[in-house]
């Protein structure tokens, strides 16, 4: 299955013209305004959400194409956890502007919420049900900003339990939903690192030719290839089984999968391309580092890769060696 391909044209030309380097950099520690504005106004902050819920409709592939692209092109805008933790407003109305997504465990003396200091509404999914709270009104404890400069606040427990409306969906649900989100958006951004290497190799000069013409270069070039592609189709692996499968346990590994293969192969793509880039990479008058700085944000959120190969290596063994080939075979293409 695909995702629509006006859809994907209309929001890869959206974010080619709008998104720049000086944008980015603006908008650190906060979010670019006027870009959420635009996504908001051409319908794409609603997309994957039932039109019965307040939202555009489409499918998950649909929302996956939106937020995968906004992940390669560094968006400066919540999109991937508006549009997640929009799906958990089943039964209460969508408000307009960002959302951000708590995972309300009760081991935890607060709880981080990623983009939740940029305004807007926080959806909180806790054993009690979902609850909707305008940011304004959180007793919030602590903020700060992640590696890439997004905006993150902490608040007590209690405070995101209160006026929850019970329902099916719990922390697990939600914590596989904001993993899903950044696998989407690591998938993209891995894209963007291989594309401004390669660029950057066929480029850069050093002893009379390009330095894409060494075959270091070159090994280097093709494992970075080799690791986004295996990331990109553990995620289409996971969009798929997500959207024919209605069984939790199938849908948490595939998101696990494509969580815990993404953030693996950050540790490469990043090191190489920095590598390849030498110390230009790191400055901020290059692009690669939005993109870096994004990835080693994103693979620590909503669980890094060694929690997910943990879920997988639990369900592996719950069933035994048995279950071994079945569990990898049974999914369209690899995940890992």
């Amino acid at each position: 299955m695909r995702a629509d391909d006006l859809l994907v044209e209309t929001i890869e030309g959206l974010l080619s013209k709008e998104v720049t380097p000086e944008r980015i950099h603006a908008a650190e520690g906060g979010m670019d305004a006027a870009l959420w504005t635009l996504l908001e106004d051409n319908g794409l902050t609603r997309v994957g959400v039932p039109e019965s819920s307040g939202g555009m409709g489409g499918t998950l592939h649909d929302l996956g194409a939106i937020v995968r692209a906004a992940g390669r092109h560094a968006a400066p805008v919540p999109i991937g956890d508006t549009l997640v933790a929009a799906t958990f407003l089943t039964d209460i109305a969508i408000p307009s502007g960002p959302l951000a997504l708590a995972v309300v465990r009760n081991d935890r003396p607060v709880i981080r919420i990623p983009w939740g200091g940029m305004g807007g509404h926080v959806v909180a999914v806790s054993d009690d049900g979902v609850a909707l709270h305008a940011v304004s009104a959180l007793p919030i404890s602590a903020r700060g900003d992640n590696y890439a400069g997004e905006p993150w606040i902490e608040v007590a427990p209690d405070a995101l339990r209160a006026t929850a409306t019970p329902g099916d969906a719990g922390p697990s649900h939600a914590q596989g939903a904001g993993a899903f989100a950044r696998a989407m958006l690591m998938a993209g951004a891995l894209e963007r690192v291989v594309d401004l290497s390669v660029q950057y190799a066929n480029e850069r000069e050093q002893f009379g030719k390009q330095i894409g013409k060494f075959q270091t270069i070159q090994h280097y070039l093709a494992e970075m290839a080799g690791e986004a592609a295996a990331a990109n189709g553990a995620l289409d692996t996971a969009l798929d089984v997500a959207s024919s499968s209605t069984d939790l346990e199938e849908r948490i590994l595939v998101i696990a999968a494509a969580k815990a293969y993404a953030g693996r192969a950050v540790s490469t793509v990043n090191r190489l391309a920095h590598q390849i880039h030498g110390a230009i990479g790191f400055t901020d008058e290059h692009r690669l580092q939005y993109s870096t700085r994004r990835l080693w944000a994103w693979r620590d959120e909503f669980g890094s890769e060694s929690e997910w190969a943990t879920v997988l290596g639990r369900a592996i063994a719950s069933g035994g060696g048995p279950t071994l080939w079945p569990l990898v075979t049974r999914w369209p293409g690899a995940v890992g």
